[in-house]
């Protein structure tokens, strides 16, 4: 960090196609909070994959062949197949093509407005395992041909984790992606409001919602289960998870929601998830909401209000 003078710091912004994002940092300065804002962007830029020059498109392009890639692309590579480990095949990152087939082929808001004219019959592509189409180098890496990678939340959750660990006392949420560090503005931890409303205080910690309802369009949304291939049925509507680190809780979070409530507990207990909050398919969301503002209300701490891909607009209150 810069020697120019400190204080408590919040910015908000938005990044990943619209999600709200913010960076609260105690004893830190403006350069530092707009360096972790100019990092997300750059980070989006090169691995989006709604940007035919992103360096994720281009990868995706050259399926098939053995490419030079940036240690950047590498290291999220080989954390893709280790999403894949942790969760047994259920955080699947060469789910691309089978969520194209689902018609999220363009932004959200852009498959909002114009849905893709697909039949409930339309064949799906098989969802292949991971470890058997990608390989990874130090300097290069390979998919196989006819497969194409998406980083998707495990790309936010590490990038979340990253920006934290510059700070000593700081909250970074990116789209529901959440990482925090030290103590908070008042010495007591960081409060944090998960899916449901409830307000949790941790100190160092990761938080993530999973969910089927914000990226969401006619005829489909954006969680696939790599086991049919199609859009994920099940009971659960948003999961909060909180982890040791924000790409673990995004890890969990993702694969107990497509598991459903009945298997999603012993499952997180094994995988080392330190708590849950769950939103079933028969809730009704303006309740949730309105839950969420009541816990929210008190502006003596920071909070972060996460939903399932920002579904919960982000809350924060005052940083004292």
């Amino acid at each position: 960090m810069s020697a120019t003078t400190r204080s408590d710091i919040r910015h908000v912004f938005t990044a990943f196609g619209g999600a709200r994002c913010e960076v609260i940092a105690c004893d830190a300065n403006g350069d530092d909070a707009s360096a972790v804002i100019a990092d997300t962007y750059a980070f989006e830029r090169r691995l989006t994959r709604f940007d035919a020059q992103s360096e994720l498109s281009r990868f995706n392009a050259a399926a098939g062949t053995r490419i030079s890639v940036s240690p950047l692309l590498a290291e999220l590579l080989r954390v893709c197949v280790d999403a894949y480990d942790l969760s047994d095949g259920l955080v699947n990152a060469a789910c691309l093509p089978a969520l194209i087939a689902a018609g999220y082929d363009r932004t959200i808001t852009e498959t909002r407005r114009h849905p893709a004219n697909r039949t409930p019959t339309t064949r799906r592509p098989d969802v292949p395992a991971l470890p058997s189409v990608l390989e990874v180098g130090a300097t290069w890496a390979r998919v196989a041909t006819g497969c194409a990678i998406d980083l998707g939340g495990v790309g936010k959750g590490w990038l979340a984790d990253r920006l934290c660990e510059r700070f000593d006392n700081a909250a970074i949420n990116l789209g529901g992606d959440v990482r925090t560090r030290g103590t908070g503005p008042n010495g007591t931890g960081w409060n944090i409001a998960l899916c449901t409303g409830r307000v949790v205080t941790v100190r160092d910690a990761g938080i993530a919602t999973s969910g089927t309802s914000a990226r969401r369009w006619h005829g489909g949304h954006h969680l696939i289960d790599p086991r049919t291939g199609r859009p994920a049925q099940t009971d659960i509507t948003a999961i909060s998870v909180i982890a040791d680190t924000a790409l673990r809780a995004e890890i969990l979070a993702k694969g107990a929601c497509l598991l459903g409530t009945d298997a999603a507990d012993s499952w997180l207990q094994t995988r080392g998830g330190a708590g849950r909050e769950i939103i079933r398919a028969a809730a009704n969301l303006a309740a949730t909401e309105r839950a969420r503002q009541s816990a929210c209300a008190n502006e003596g701490a920071a909070k972060l209000s996460i939903g399932p891909d920002d579904l919960l607009a982000a809350t924060t209150g005052r940083v004292m």
